[in-house]
């Protein structure tokens, strides 16, 4: 079926259910109304009483509508924040690169092209995270040098997001086998503590420790910046919370499963790896794919221990005196980042339903 057959099949059917009972015919309409509502203030405000960006942005000052004119100005500063500015284009590519593998990999899991097998996915993955502190913090092949405090805005909010999720995951998968096997008392009672421990102490915490216990680990002369600090705190606090959901799937699983699978002989790892695993991470993908939206969303909070993710260099734009009044266009600017890409998580998580229910 084509697209615009199966979005006029589904129209119908939700119009049908709109309008099935009185009830429903009562909602639709006060939900029309209040969509309605939403939809003309958003239009004023967008729209019909904006200030454009050719206009003057002395009329912000008079205007009940979105200053334009703040945005062009500001945009470059609330993407990449006090990053160089003649060096923008490093940032920017960095920002470009990580949304590139991430959509690979999810046209990857979803059976999309371009296919690509799990070791060149690996990777790619590899060099882009290698590449991405290249161009952020310099000093090599010709690359001028950047303090890692300097490394403010979107770039800071992926690397820390989506670096810390890939990294978390696989041993989210580890600390999850290692629980649930039985072979090993101590293995799994470890993998319990670790997960319970990470688990119940506030992000925050984790955070502090990352940035100020650690460094106190490392062996005397050596150092750690705050951004790599950060990471590493950010990657042992969600791979428990990932433990938790692949447990969750191993856990649902039938014993024949793995029965099965060591009678044709399978090894512990080819059985895990081929028959456990993927049910597993099937079963748990809905717990999954909220704890990795949960996780995107959380990275603001690392503003709390000095680095200036994307929301925090919004809130810097606006301290300039001369638009301080315009704090509402820069965290409608950082919202709608926010909705599209848990937008772009949560549709990939419903072709992955749908796939599987077919």
């Amino acid at each position: 079926m084509s697209i615009a057959n199966r979005a006029t099949v589904q129209g119908s059917r939700l119009l049908k259910a709109a309008f099935a009972s009185p009830l429903a015919t009562a909602l639709s309409l006060v939900s029309g109304l209040i969509i309605s509502a939403i939809a003309w203030n958003a239009a004023l405000w967008l729209i019909i009483k904006a200030v454009w960006p050719w206009q003057s942005a002395d009329l912000c000052t008079q205007a009940a509508g979105i200053c334009w004119p703040f945005l062009v100005e500001k945009a470059r500063f609330i993407l990449f924040g006090t990053f160089p500015y003649e060096l923008h284009a490093r940032p920017a590519a960095v920002s470009v690169l990580l949304c590139l593998l991430t959509i690979l990999t999810c046209r990857q899991m979803t059976g999309q092209k371009p296919r690509l097998s799990v070791r060149r996915l690996m990777i790619a993955w590899g060099v882009g995270i290698c590449l991405s502190f290249v161009l952020m913090g310099g000093g090599i092949l010709g690359l001028e040098a950047v303090d890692p405090v300097r490394w403010n805005g979107l770039p800071i909010l992926l690397m820390l997001s989506i670096i810390a999720v890939a990294l978390a995951f696989p041993l989210g998968i580890l600390l999850a086998l290692a629980r649930v096997q039985e072979t090993y008392g101590f293995l799994s009672r470890l993998a319990s503590v670790y997960i319970e421990v990470a688990r119940g102490v506030p992000m925050l915490t984790v955070l502090f420790v990352g940035i100020f216990v650690l460094p106190l680990t490392l062996p005397e002369g050596t150092s750690i910046s705050p951004v790599t600090a950060t990471l590493t705190a950010l990657v042992f606090f969600h791979a428990a919370y990932f433990a938790e959901d692949v447990r969750s799937g191993l856990l649902s699983l039938p014993s024949g499963q793995r029965e099965a699978a060591q009678s044709l002989g399978l090894p512990y790892w080819q059985a895990t790896r081929l028959v456990v695993l993927p049910q597993a991470i099937h079963r748990a993908l809905p717990s999954l794919l909220n704890s990795i939206i949960g996780a995107y969303k959380d990275t603001s909070l690392v503003v709390v221990v000095g680095i200036l993710d994307l929301t925090a260099t919004a809130r810097m734009s606006f301290g300039d005196p001369e638009w301080r009044t315009h704090a509402v266009e820069a965290y409608a600017f950082v919202g709608v980042w926010f909705f599209l890409s848990c937008a772009f998580l949560s549709g990939v998580g419903r072709e992955l339903h749908r796939r599987s229910s077919r």
